[in-house]
């Protein structure tokens, strides 16, 4: 197991030990930074489905934007991952030099692609415009493809309904790709990857062809952010996209066997080249009704590798590798006092350690259900490594499992506020935290 020092401290402590050695966080030149990119990941999304295709919701919805911070006109490939990390479908967005793009995933979701089209597609700049000092440049790979129909074919958006809410899919053959998690609205849940491409491609970043001289690029220019809008609650929570540079220079993504963003897909050959996110995480929070601030609590967005490829499943199984476990999650209040979140037992079963964090994405109420936590401020520790059989991990920590937590804070349908958990390492071979403290 491998644990920060103040956890590990933690551990220590709590195991009745004496004299614990110091350690520090090592600094790799491999970082996250939030800087052009040519991934970006939106780590979560919801939307509340109206009950007929076209409809409008008054409930949840996420909205992405993504930006060129280049005066070179770039092509960027969204793909939708159910919350199990099932690939659902894929689009282009041409994007002219410095030009940005909205996309709102209600309308996606009713069957409405955003409308972009290269100079070959739009010589008028009907669609896309052109800016006095932007490039805009033909791609020949898109033509017949955009622009997008005004709506694509019904059995495509009963497909991404289905799947983003885990009911069987006919384009999947009848089988699952999501938790079906009930309620009395169906909502779409998964995450987003965003890649810079040179054709408008429709393959899977897991598919033959992406990466390696394929599809995907490794243009460092994409940015962007993403809010949840609850019309009927009022509120919204919103963060910067998780921006993953590529670099087919850097040693800790571009060496054979090195872990990266997308390891699962491309065999731990290293040929994707984007840095992996970090493992280990610190975030601030609030569990308590009569805070006068946040009363409503904190939710914590967690994303997770699954470090091997998905593929649909029987409804009403559960594929491996989930439930996602964890090496540890241990919660201190505001005078360092640690707590480990345990499930309470049932007899004649004793509590264990918990999970919370089962699927590759998800957002989970701090004090839940899922989470029970009865400190009422301070932080918590994540430590999401964990062990996945089949998959290639690295031969240096085949525990290692990168991961992304955004905390979020509410205030009763008032206000909200997001942000970014903090790195405490990256899952590159070098900033794996191995520290140990003795007991």
């Amino acid at each position: 197991m491998r644990n920060i020092l103040v956890a590990m401290g933690v551990v220590g402590v709590l195991l009745g030990s004496q004299g614990a050695s110091e350690a520090q966080l090592s600094v790799t030149p491999t970082r996250l930074a939030n800087e052009p990119a040519a991934t970006l990941l939106l780590p979560y999304f919801e939307v509340e489905l109206p009950a007929a295709i076209g409809g409008k919701s008054a409930g949840i919805t996420t909205l992405f934007t993504v930006n060129n911070a280049s005066a070179t006109a770039v092509l960027a490939h969204v793909t939708l991952w159910t919350d199990l990390a099932v690939p659902v479908t894929n689009f282009n967005i041409y994007l002219t030099g410095y030009d940005t793009q909205t996309v709102d995933l209600l309308d996606v979701l009713n069957g409405h692609l955003p409308q972009t089209a290269s100079v070959g597609q739009d010589p008028g700049d009907a669609v896309s415009n052109q800016g006095p000092i932007s490039q805009d440049i033909n791609f020949a790979s898109c033509n017949g493809r955009f622009p997008y129909p005004d709506s694509v074919p019904v059995e495509s958006t009963q497909h991404m309904r289905a799947a983003l809410t885990g009911k069987p899919s006919a384009l999947f053959g009848g089988l699952c790709a999501g938790r079906a998690l009930g309620g009395k609205k169906p909502i779409a849940r998964g995450y987003i990857t965003i890649d810079t491409v040179n054709n408008c491609t429709v393959r899977f970043p897991g598919e033959p062809g992406y990466f390696a001289f394929g599809d995907a690029t490794n243009q460092n220019v994409l940015w962007g952010d993403y809010a949840m809008i609850s019309k009927k609650g009022k509120v919204a929570r919103g963060d910067a996209l998780i921006h993953i540079q590529a670099s087919a220079t850097d040693p800790l993504t571009s060496d054979p066997g090195e872990y990266t963003f997308y390891q699962r897909y491309v065999a731990n050959t290293s040929t994707d080249y984007r840095q992996p996110l970090a493992t280990n995480y610190a975030g601030r929070f609030i569990n308590d009704p009569k805070n006068p601030v946040f009363p409503s609590g904190t939710s914590v967005i967690v994303w997770r590798d699954t470090k091997i490829s998905q593929n649909p499943f029987v409804c009403g199984t559960t594929p491996n590798p989930f439930p996602l476990n964890n090496e540890q999650v241990i919660v201190f209040d505001e005078q360092e006092n640690p707590e480990i979140p345990v499930p309470p037992p049932i007899p004649p079963f004793p509590s264990q350690e918990l999970a919370p964090f089962p699927a590759a994405a998800q957002i989970v109420k701090v004090g839940g259900p899922a989470f029970p936590v009865s400190t009422k401020a301070g932080w918590i520790f994540f430590n999401l490594n964990t062990t996945v059989a089949g998959s290639p991990s690295p031969a240096v920590d085949p525990a290692a499992a990168q991961a992304a937590v955004t905390m979020v804070l509410e205030s009763k349908g008032k206000y909200s506020a997001a942000y970014r958990a903090v790195n405490l390492d990256n899952a590159t071979s070098a900033g794996i935290s191995h520290q140990r403290i003795g007991f």
